[in-house]
């Protein structure tokens, strides 16, 4: 089972990357629970359904042309939960400049839908919440 989640979660990810945000929801349940960082994302908030998932989602890719999440690992935490850890950023709308972030998510997976996620800046925090590092 967990391989398929890590399958299902690359489905999102990949969704996103190439802006097919109708694919994108289809991965997520409709009562997804979503948390931004917020020391990375001041004004947000924690995310409750796919809408305001999405809504967010959308506003904070507003900074760049084409966004993405370029990933660098990917991995099976457990039954349900898988871990991303990559790039998130693109090409500046208003710089043209190349700009990044590195972001890991702890995604939840049950019944082949993702409901809930957490993003985190700091790499080593998303390990200690995932009860990887002590």
């Amino acid at each position: 089972m967990s391989q398929e989640n890590v399958q299902i979660v690359k489905g999102a990810v990949d969704a996103y990357n190439v802006g097919d945000m109708d694919a994108f929801d289809g991965f997520y349940a409709t009562d997804v629970e979503a948390f931004p960082d917020a020391s990375a994302f001041p004004d947000a908030h924690p995310c409750h359904g796919r809408k305001e998932f999405r809504a967010w989602l959308e506003e904070a890719s507003t900074a760049w042309a084409r966004p993405s999440w370029v990933v660098a690992e990917l991995l099976s935490l457990d039954a349900e939960r898988v871990l991303v850890r990559g790039s998130w950023g693109g090409e500046g709308v208003a710089s043209g400049l190349a700009t990044a972030a590195n972001i890991t998510g702890v995604f939840t997976v049950q019944d082949a839908q993702i409901t809930r996620v957490e993003f985190f800046v700091d790499h080593d925090k998303a390990l200690r919440a995932a009860g990887l590092a002590e």
